[in-house]
């Protein structure tokens, strides 16, 4: 069997929507500064557009990943190390949006309503191989992922991943669909080798 590689997507959405929210920012600085002279408001809005032009950048490039079909596992590669799935472990493969993903997460952390240390550790063991931002921490009390959420691209870019002893995972490859299904022929080459 071959060898494919997936490389993980890299959406630039909170550093898009800070750049087109930077002129509005600006903006009243522009008008403080140029009706009383006094240019300090200008250099605190230009000042607080930089910081978090910077975080919106830094929430954007936060993690990087790699996905690879070796043989009879998938290999997923991140800055943390590596972990391999058998792909006969792999119960199915789904194609899910960024709400999607924000809702099936509430619903496991739901069942751990007693514990929120074991909340947290499940939240990041489901988010840690993937490297777009679902929008669960907000800046912007929402507004900002709902913007998101409604941009054309933000569809079907992201893939659950789970296996049959309860692990779940959330990837982003590129090509998400292509993915699944190299997944599910794999898959279905190793339950039945006659095919």
């Amino acid at each position: 069997m071959s060898t494919k590689r997936f490389r993980a997507l890299q959406l630039w959405h909170n550093t898009l929507v800070m750049v087109w929210c930077l002129p509005f920012a600006i903006l009243p600085g522009v008008i403080a500064g140029a009706s009383s002279g006094n240019f300090f408001w200008l250099f605190l809005f230009c000042g607080l557009c930089v910081v978090g032009l910077f975080l919106a950048y830094r929430r954007d490039t936060a993690k990087k990943c790699t996905y690879v079909l070796e043989g009879d596992k998938l290999v997923i590669a991140d800055q943390r190390g590596r972990t391999e799935i058998r792909l006969l472990d792999i119960s199915d493969a789904t194609l899910l949006d960024r709400s999607g993903a924000r809702a099936y997460l509430g619903e496991r952390q739901a069942q751990l309503l007693n514990d929120p240390v074991e909340r947290s550790r499940a939240a990041k063991e489901f988010l840690r191989h993937c490297s777009v931002d679902i929008g669960l921490k907000s800046y912007t009390f929402g507004l900002l992922t709902r913007m998101i959420d409604r941009l054309p691209n933000a569809k079907n870019d992201l893939v659950l991943l789970r296996t049959k002893y309860g692990g779940h995972y959330l990837l982003s490859p590129i090509h998400s669909q292509d993915m699944v299904e190299s997944l599910s022929r794999r898959r279905l080459q190793l339950s039945d080798p006659q095919s």
